[in-house]
């Protein structure tokens, strides 16, 4: 397979894994019930992954670069509710691994590119 191929489906791979965390986040906070804090709560956590999505879509390697800085948000709550809430570790759980998978695929994309303006 050649590298142009391997880096289009890192790309897709990134834009589908933000989609899934992006999902995974909402239907926690439904199913919990929803209230003004937790709107708060999804819009902080959303905009950055929102916000670099059209330049994800494009390849820009520096956007690709801070996302991988920009997954933390998604463990430590993943974390934080996997311990301080039983009932959430499932969905805390499904959090943790989308948010490592998307780490490891914005470095595999990084390590891809590389040499590449």
């Amino acid at each position: 397979m050649s590298n142009e191929a391997l880096i289009a489906r890192a790309r897709i791979a990134v834009v589908s894994t933000v989609g899934i965390l992006i999902a995974a986040l909402v239907l926690w906070r439904v199913q919990t019930g929803f209230s003004a804090g937790d709107a708060v709560l999804i819009a902080v956590l959303t905009l950055p992954l929102l916000i670099a999505l059209p330049r994800l879509l494009a390849g820009h390697r520096r956007t690709f670069a801070w996302m991988s800085l920009a997954v933390t948000p998604y463990l430590v709550v993943a974390i934080t509710e996997a311990v301080a809430n039983p009932l959430g570790r499932v969905w805390a759980g499904l959090c943790l691994v989308a948010a490592f998978v998307l780490f490891v695929l914005l470095i595999a994309y990084l390590r891809l590119t590389r040499g590449q303006t």
